[in-house]
């Protein structure tokens, strides 16, 4: 809702108004939309780049100035009710491993938010990081979020259901993102550590929604509106997009927006999940990684969920199989998988030694909240552990000072009952 810092006023009261009431009043009526405001956030971290989020309570121009090292910058940017009031500032040229603080400011030079960031690592320097992976969470306070903090999360990446909106009306959409962005917890930790994130069903649209949802446009709006990322998709299709953080390089999917839009590119007597714009980037973007790690991830499971609904990658084998090929063909080794969506988390080992050279694991983590799905946690014969267990992440831990390089995975519950975790080396991950 846009604020108006003026108060509008008859002649005859005008002049019975004191200049410094009329201040105190426009004071008042910026005050009292302090609600709508969210953020900041750190967006897109690179070892040279950081993006930073921020919804103000009122429309206008914000300055965010950051400063680290031996560097300082700053930036302007608009808060326009064409974006509902979100704005985003992009810093280049900054030094890798580094903290930076930063603040923004409104029109007048008055610090309306402040925090921090440090970028990644130097891609080409030896570094360990870690990471926090979760899915399915409700928009209510959860110390789950700042357990991730005191793990040592070094970024976020938010694989759907985060949070649960299930309409497509851009106004229902905004308003859903921005409170589940004024989560304390969540609030706190997004102010220091970059977040990512995908949809899954539910913040796409509804539930087992596909690409032939009415009013997705509005969904992909909202969403680019309330994230912070370096792109989402080449083409202003869908938002898939990738990241790069010390040993690992992540690959964010987009399993909504394109699924069952069209024929196969694999066989045109199927359905597509990726659509053949975001499997040519995919393609792409691993055969140009040099990540020790590449984590490709999404908000649906690789496998079959086996009940009556069809997102999961069991419904497109066909395209799966297609990847596990690509990556055999072009022996594409430190590949492991990442899903969410089901309320259950399960640990993975595919038979993919003929196929690929090595087994592939796939990492199911869900849900953040307290609703488990039991029936979910199917059998399956490369299962190795699965359970249902409520407010669970996943702290991945990727090293490459050590010989071999070293992926550590670690399902974690809020409350401490205890779960597992998988140690793996390059050498597991390499044909």
């Amino acid at each position: 809702m846009q604020q108006k810092d003026s108060i509008q006023l008859t002649r005859r009261e005008f002049g019975a108004v004191s200049a410094a009431s009329v201040a105190a009043a426009a004071l008042t009526a910026r005050a009292s939309a302090q609600g709508d405001t969210a953020g900041p956030m750190v967006g897109h971290v690179s070892a040279t780049s950081a993006y930073l989020w921020y919804r103000p309570a009122a429309y206008g121009t914000y300055r965010a100035r950051v400063s680290g090292g031996s560097q300082g910058q700053d930036a302007s940017a608009v808060s326009r009710a064409e974006e509902d009031g979100c704005v985003v500032w992009s810093f280049e040229d900054l030094a890798p491993a580094t903290e930076y603080a930063y603040s923004i400011e409104d029109a007048d030079g008055a610090e309306v938010a402040s925090g921090s960031f440090r970028t990644a690592p130097d891609p080409s320097a030896s570094s360990k990081i870690v990471l926090a992976f979760g899915s399915c969470a409700h928009t209510k306070p959860l110390k789950l979020w700042s357990q991730m903090q005191e793990r040592g999360a070094q970024g976020l990446v938010l694989l759907g259901d985060t949070p649960y909106i299930d309409k497509t009306k851009l106004e229902i959409l905004r308003a859903k993102h921005r409170a589940f962005l004024q989560v304390p917890e969540l609030a706190n930790l997004i102010r220091t550590i970059p977040t990512w994130a995908t949809w899954d069903d539910h913040d796409f649209g509804k539930n087992d929604s596909d690409g032939t949802l009415i009013g997705k446009g509005n969904s992909r709006q909202a969403f680019v509106e309330y994230r912070a990322l370096e792109n989402y998709s080449d083409n202003g299709e869908g938002i898939y997009t990738k990241f790069r953080y010390g040993p690992a390089e992540v690959f964010v999917l987009d399993t909504r927006w394109f699924a069952r839009t069209a024929p196969s590119y694999v066989d045109e007597s199927k359905p597509t999940l990726l659509g053949k714009a975001q499997w040519d980037w995919l393609k792409e973007s691993l055969l140009a990684s040099t990540a020790p790690f590449k984590i490709i991830t999404c908000g649906m499971i690789w496998d079959d969920k086996e009940n009556s609904e069809s997102d999961d990658w069991g419904t497109y084998t066909h395209e799966r199989s297609a990847l596990f090929d690509f990556l055999g063909e072009h022996k594409i080794s430190g590949v492991v998988l990442i899903g969410g969506d089901i309320h259950c988390s399960r640990l993975l080992q595919y038979k993919t030694e003929k196929q690929v050279g090595y087994p592939i694991r796939q990492f199911i983590v869900s849900p953040i909240h307290d609703s488990t799905i039991p029936s979910l946690n199917v059998a399956h014969p490369d299962l190795v552990r699965g359970e249902a267990i409520p407010h669970v992440w996943l702290r991945l831990e990727a090293d490459d000072t050590v010989d071999p390089p070293r992926l550590h995975a670690e399902w974690v519950q809020m409350d401490g009952q205890e779960m597992w975790d998988i140690e793996l080396t390059i050498d597991d991950l390499t044909a």
